[in-house]
Order: structure tokens, then C-alpha cells, then sequence
């Protein structure tokens, strides 16, 4: 696997290129094209690899998102096919919208068949906005539940951001014990994975990408994310209308719930509860004497702000060339 250093800028103008001549609009290519950079500049396995591997393209004949307001807290949107990233934008904009007026919100999408990418982006823009977030995101059936073989739930990842006098905090994690885009990237660069993972179609673990990518991946840590994996596919497909296990029609659902807690304590008494916890955690001893304890995201959200103070970033070559490409 060959790296080479870029100009952010530079790659930022070309993913937003490369989108455009892949036939997205304006609109959609602004929003994923920010996700996207948004995993990248983090070294998550949710960024440019979804490009080459085209997972970030709307139906052909997709539709006009449709909002539909079951009450002033309760929206669903039919997102027609158009790109998961766009879709969940939206949603994330519905949820902001809602919340302004009830305290609480909660959107859910259903009718896309594309990635959302990093959930971690549209919980940590609402927790910027002075939020609690809460995301769950639906996706094809490529896990096994603990104890079985079969691959029937999605990695099924989970978002949880919270507003504080600084810097949001924002945790962001698959339930899967690796992710798909893990295993596929593997693939790509021929390289094994990690034991205990992933299984083959019979059910024998596998380290083998390929062998992983027509079997199934594991869930992490065994029983605890698996309940967790059921209860989010309750919370996104079967309470959006979307595709559950044994449906061949690819049709994925998030969910977004939303709280101003301005609404529930008065005079930013959460604000001050959260500060005086996040005080108390990194003031706390570490097992490691050489690394403070840290909270949720606080390492990832290092490597972006080294990116963009640097105006560089560290690539897979061949995905850069490959964007490259694209872009002309």
C-alpha cells in the first residue's frame, strides 16, 4: 500500500470535481464531497475509498426527496433514491428545524441504497449548533448476529454528539467488529485481517478479505454489540419502512434523534454539568503515563486539525490517482 502527501485544498477541489463529472449536482457533490473529507482527514475507513469503489452514487431515476411531518417532532423522509450522504443532510437539517420548536426531535429516513458515510459529520454539526444528537444509520446486511452465521444485520454504526462551552464531543462507532469498507480496502491492497472479525460463508473464521467479503463480518464485542446491532436495525429499518433481513430490495434507513437541552435545564445547567464531567474525566489518572485519558473523538478530531493547520494530508496513491482521473 503506497501513501503520498497532498495539498488538502487541492484534494478538496478535486473530490468536489471528481463528484461532478460522476454526474452529482451542485448540491449533493458540495455535501458529500464535506463528508467525505470529513472521514478522510480523520483516517476513517468512511472517506475517499467510497468514491472508487462508487458506493456514493444517487438511482438514475431518483426522485424528489419527499418530507413528511407526522407532528411538529416527527418527520420522515422519503429520500428517493438520491444519495445517502444528501439524504441524511437533509434530514440533519429537518432535525435542527424540529428541535427549535418541541425540545425534541426525531427524523427518520428510509429510500436510499447508497452510504451515509461518516455519521459522526451530521451529529457533530448539530451538537455545533448546541444539540444533542443521536444517529443511527441502516445498512446492507453484511453481519452476523453473535452465535450465527448468516449475514443479517448492517454494521449498523452509531452516533452520539454532545454541545459543550468548547468543543463538541462526538463518539462514532459500527457495532460491526471491523467495517465493510475495512475489509474492502484490505482487499484492495492485499492485506490480511484481523482475527476474530470476520467468518467465511461456512461459518470458519476467516482473515482472508475475500473469503470475509462473501461470509460475514462479526460483531464487536460479542453479545453486547450484537443486542445493540438488533435494536438499532429496530430503530432505523423496521421504524422507517426499510428493508429487514430477508427483504432482496436494497432500501436503508437512519434515524436521528435530537434534544435541546436548553429546554429541559434552565440557565445552561447542562452546559455547566457537562464541562464540570469532562473535568473530572481528563483530570482523572491514566493507566498510560505517557498519554492523558481522553475523551470520545479527541484523537480523531487531532488529525484534522493537523491536516488543515498543515493545508496536507496523507492518501492511499492509488485512490488519489484515481480521483485524479475523475476530476479531469
Amino acid at each position: 500500500m503506497s501513501r503520498i502527501t497532498v495539498g488538502l485544498q487541492h484534494l478538496e477541489a478535486m473530490v468536489l470535481r471528481a463528484l461532478k463529472n460522476l454526474g452529482l449536482d451542485e448540491a449533493e457533490a458540495q455535501v458529500v464531497a464535506k463528508v467525505l473529507m470529513y472521514a478522510e482527514k480523520r483516517a476513517s475507513s468512511q472517506g475517499l475509498i467510497k468514491i472508487t469503489e462508487r458506493t456514493i452514487l444517487p438511482d438514475a431515476d431518483c426522485s424528489p426527496i419527499m418530507s413528511s411531518d407526522k407532528t411538529k417532532a416527527i418527520v420522515t423522509l422519503n429520500g428517493g433514491g438520491h444519495t445517502g450522504m444528501f439524504v441524511l443532510y437533509q434530514a440533519m437539517l429537518a432535525a435542527r428545524s424540529a428541535v427549535e420548536h418541541s425540545g425534541i426531535a426525531l427524523v427518520n429516513t428510509c429510500n436510499t441504497r447508497s452510504s451515509t458515510g461518516a455519521i459522526g459529520y451530521y451529529a457533530g454539526e448539530l451538537a455545533d449548533a448546541g444539540y444533542i444528537a443521536i444517529i443511527l444509520a441502516g445498512s446492507p446486511k453484511v453481519m452476523a448476529v453473535e452465535g450465527g452465521i448468516d449475514p443479517l444485520l448492517g454494521t449498523n454504526p452509531v452516533a452520539i454528539a454532545i454541545p459543550t462551552t468548547g468543543k463538541s464531543i462526538v463518539f462514532d462507532s459500527a457495532t460491526a467488529a471491523i467495517t465493510w469498507f475495512s475489509v474492502i480496502n484490505a482487499r484492495n491492497n492485499q492485506q490480511l485481517l484481523p482475527e476474530h472479525v470476520a467468518i467465511d460463508h461456512a461459518g470458519d473464521p476467516t482473515c482472508e478479505p475475500v473469503k470475509a467479503l462473501s461470509g460475514a463480518l462479526r460483531t464487536i464485542a460479542g453479545a453486547k454489540g450484537s443486542g445493540l446491532a438488533i435494536m438499532f436495525e429496530f430503530l432505523t429499518a423496521s421504524l422507517a419502512g426499510a428493508s429487514i433481513a430477508g427483504n432482496p430490495i436494497d432500501n436503508r434507513a437512519n434515524t436521528i434523534i435530537c434534544i435541546d437541552p436548553r429546554q429541559l435545564l434552565d440557565n445552561d445547567q447542562f452546559y455547566t454539568n457537562a464541562d464540570s464531567l469532562i473535568e473530572t474525566i481528563k483530570s482523572s489518572r491514566s493507566a498510560d503515563r505517557s498519554n492523558p485519558v481522553r475523551l470520545p473523538g479527541e484523537a480523531s478530531d487531532e488529525k484534522a486539525a493537523q491536516c488543515e493547520a498543515a493545508d496536507a494530508i496523507v492518501v492511499e496513491a492509488s485512490i488519489y490517482s484515481e480521483i485524479m482521473q475523475l476530476a479531469q
